[in-house]
């Protein structure tokens, strides 16, 4: 059985220490280096630690030929957003750069870099859902969209210009589950009521950590090339998950909760721009379709995810997942 050496970047993070934990119990797995501005929670078999900023191109480009690794997953982002942009910029689409160029010197075989389905934008005319092949088009107000983006393209590029290796692309959508712990799931967790600005009815889809991690675990086992987006079955509303939390909801009109974003996002008091509106107005859904074909994949739903997520931040008890409410005649 051919052994198989990763170096992981931001393998210390949220979903990057579940993903060591899944690799490291395989048979098939040498060793898996982590590299992040922190170390990790505990030492595991199989595993060694080296502190890295990804922005630093020259120490990875050393790392990577001196563990000459099969697989490098690239997981090292920004996710919560930050007033800095030239920094949230310089981490999460120049470290892309870096860590891409890095790779081509050292001739590694196979990259795994998660994107986001936000890089696809939210726009009217966004099909229902979104496959692959739907272009890469951001929002530009919303930084982190506007960087996935980018750094999306840097390795569709990649993979033109390396034809002889592999290259994957990971878009998730909103990553829920009974640890996560970010902004996302704060809109819902930590918030007195939900903002009605005429979106409650508008579509929302979620995929569990979990699920996350054995897609992830999937395409590198069989080498799969090309971009796969990953959601949960099913579609949720903006309604329908303010009901299962019993949250309060307030309509205000969108004029005035951009204002509002805006000025809360200027004191701090907001963890989003106000761009990120646009990903509860406008449709950015997508099809799980491709992955489930390519490697047997059997995501939990959107309303799995969504309420052990809540279950987490003991907004639900946890005792299960309640049914939906069946549909009026």
């Amino acid at each position: 059985m051919p052994r198989v050496r990763y170096v992981i970047t931001g393998g210390a993070g949220y979903i990057g220490s579940r993903l060591v934990a899944a690799l490291i119990e395989r048979e098939d797995t040498e060793t898996v280096v982590i590299c992040d501005v922190k170390p990790p929670q505990g030492f595991r078999p199989k595993t060694r630690y080296e502190q890295f900023d990804v922005r630093d191109g020259e120490r990875f480009r050393e790392i990577l030929e001196r563990e000459e690794p099969d697989v490098l997953v690239h997981l090292a982002f920004i996710l919560n957003p930050i007033k800095d942009e030239d920094t949230m910029y310089d981490i999460d689409v120049n470290g892309t750069q870096k860590v891409l160029d890095a790779a081509s010197k050292a001739g590694v075989g196979h990259v795994l870099v998660t994107s986001s389905a936000t890089a696809y934008g939210a726009f009217p005319d966004n099909p229902v859902p979104m496959e692959e092949d739907w272009p890469v088009r951001g929002v530009s107000g919303f930084s982190y969209a506007r960087d996935k983006t980018e750094a999306d393209r840097l390795c569709q590029l990649w993979a033109l210009e390396h034809p002889d290796r592999t290259m994957t692309i990971v878009r998730p959508c909103i990553v829920m589950g009974p640890n996560v712990d970010n902004y996302l799931v704060r809109l819902w967790s930590d918030q007195p009521f939900q903002v009605d600005f005429g979106n409650m009815d508008g579509l929302i889809q979620f995929v569990h950590e979990d699920d996350v991690v054995s897609g992830i675990v999937g395409l590198l086992h069989g080498k799969h090339a090309g971009a796969y987006n990953f959601a949960g079955e099913g579609f949720m509303t903006y309604r329908e998950c303010a009901q299962l939390i019993d949250s309060k909801v307030r309509r205000i009109p969108l004029a005035v909760a951009k204002r509002m974003q805006a000025a809360m996002w200027k004191l701090g008091q907001a963890e989003s721009p106000p761009g990120s509106i646009a990903f509860a107005l406008h449709p950015w859904v997508v099809s799980n379709e491709k992955l489930k074909a390519t490697i047997g994949w059997e995501p939990k739903s959107s309303r799995e995810a969504f309420l052990e997520g809540m279950q987490g931040q003991g907004k639900l008890p946890a005792v299960g997942v309640p049914e939906p409410a069946p549909a009026a005649a």
